[in-house]
């Protein structure tokens, strides 16, 4: 980093974060082959806090012969290029950053990046999905997921993840 650039602190709030996502912060980030490969049944999901749940019936039959086969054979390669460096036309700087919540295959990415193969492949059978807020009520529902795959959900994720960076 050049000795003129003026070093503040950099603050960074993050609320939660979830797979295959980061926060990635330097001078220099390498990310390769971030892969994130999910399966989930619920049979009833998740709420927030004050809620009301009475009488409900939830039901997920998910009788599958096979069950979500994963097959993530990856090649990664990297390869960096050194040459002269070009002179730095623009300085940012941060004071903060505020990150509430990252999702499935994002992030903040500060500094010099390069990023590749970054994967998410999921399958969900929710028979009630979830409940966000506050004070809902739910009462006498019936829910029912019925998913009898011989094979379910075949994830063939095979491929050649190229990153070529330059320094």
């Amino acid at each position: 980093m050049s000795d003129t650039i003026l070093k503040r602190p950099i603050y960074v709030y993050v609320g939660s974060i979830s797979d295959n996502s980061g926060v990635y912060i330097s001078e220099k980030n390498v990310v390769m082959g971030v892969s994130s490969h999910s399966k989930s049944n619920s049979g009833f999901g998740s709420i927030e806090s004050k809620n009301l749940v009475h009488g409900n019936v939830s039901i997920v039959y998910d009788g599958d012969w096979i069950d979500t086969p994963i097959d993530d054979r990856d090649v990664k390669i990297y390869q960096e290029v050194y040459q002269t460096p070009a002179p730095k036309i623009s300085q940012v700087a941060f004071d903060s950053i505020n990150v509430a919540t990252i999702s499935q295959n994002s992030g903040v990415f500060v500094g010099d990046v390069a990023i590749t193969g970054i994967d998410g492949h999921s399958k969900e059978n929710s028979a009630q999905g979830s409940t966000d807020g506050h004070q809902n009520i739910e009462m006498k529902n019936f829910n029912y997921v019925y998913d009898p795959d011989f094979i379910d959900t075949p994830i063939q994720d095979g491929d050649v993840k190229l990153s070529m960076r330059r320094s």
